[in-house]
């Protein structure tokens, strides 16, 4: 099928409309940063701090050593959880308080590594044993527990591939909205509320729009234009077809005769199934887009249709 402009698209009748998106559908592939998000990983490295650097002490010493050396310096201990990649859900509710529940030959113990229990502190020691840290501070790291530490984030981010992949719709379109803001000198950001718009735009939604989070913004601040966006990945069937087509068909009378722009983004294998609920939605909501037409630069052109407007 011969590719079209975003203007020859968007001036054909329903039908055709509906043709062409149907025929221009594919699936989303992983984005680079599915494998690993390095951004997550710096904002988590950052949770540290520079005592991770004192850990280096350690590196070739004793057991005895390192007993001494976390008695003497208790505080240092609050890494441990940090080093040996535990996350929140892992402590007991409520996870703010740090408590971890552990599982020892002579029964559970408790340790608090929000407020360090110096008087047990035979126990934050013996996990530090038992778990094998002790080992890997002492023998298994040559240069430098920080180097160490980073490793062990870019890991714990790779176990949330799972989860990415449920996201990949949300982490194309902050690439989209990043690469426009820089070419264009506009304002975006990922996941978008109501408050967010009113005080970082200066822009009231309807009151309809209050319990309402857009997958993305981007804001003309010049011209005063706001751009909100929705994306979907239907990659097999199902009522949520229905029930979001209707809810963002809702959103498009909403915004009509205002300067925000709605665009809604959605592809998959998935419409197949449930193509008369594509029809009402290319009828009722003025920009839907495609993968393919995202790639063929369809946002890029609608912000300089838009500018001249």
């Amino acid at each position: 099928m011969d590719k079209k402009t975003l203007n020859e698209y968007l001036a054909l009748d329903d039908n055709k409309k509906f043709d062409y998106f149907f025929n221009t559908r594919q699936t989303l592939s992983l984005p680079a940063n599915y494998w690993i998000n390095f951004e997550n990983v710096k904002k988590n490295m950052e949770k540290y701090g520079p005592d991770v650097f004192t850990l280096d002490y350690l590196i070739g010493k004793s057991s005895s050593d390192l007993d001494y050396f976390f008695t003497d310096r208790p505080e240092l201990l609050k890494l441990v959880p940090q080093l040996l990649g535990i996350r929140d859900n892992k402590f007991e509710a409520p996870v703010s308080k740090k408590i971890l529940k552990v599982e020892g030959v002579d029964g559970e113990y408790l340790l608090d590594f929000k407020n360090i229990d110096i008087i047990n502190i035979k126990l934050y020691l013996k996990f530090i044993h038992d778990s094998g840290l002790g080992w890997l501070l002492l023998k298994g790291i040559s240069k430098s527990i920080k180097d160490y530490s980073t490793g062990i984030e870019a890991g714990m981010d790779s176990n949330g591939r799972k989860n990415r992949s449920g996201q990949r719709g949300e982490l194309f379109i902050e690439a989209l909205l990043e690469k426009l803001a820089i070419k264009y000198d506009f304002e975006w950001k990922g996941q978008t509320n109501y408050t967010y718009i009113e005080q970082q735009y200066n822009i009231q939604l309807d009151k309809n729009f209050k319990n309402v989070r857009f997958d993305g913004s981007l804001y003309d601040r010049k011209n005063n234009k706001l751009y909100l966006f929705e994306i979907n990945n239907f990659s097999s069937q199902g009522s949520k077809l229905k029930a979001s087509g209707g809810e963002f068909s809702l959103r498009q009378q909403l915004f009509n005769n205002s300067n925000c722009q709605f665009v809604y983004i959605t592809d998959g294998q998935g419409w197949a199934s449930d193509s008369s609920h594509l029809k009402t939605i290319l009828k009722s909501i003025k920009y839907v887009f495609n993968f393919s037409m995202i790639q063929d630069g369809y946002i890029d052109d609608l912000i300089q249709k838009i500018s001249i407007e």
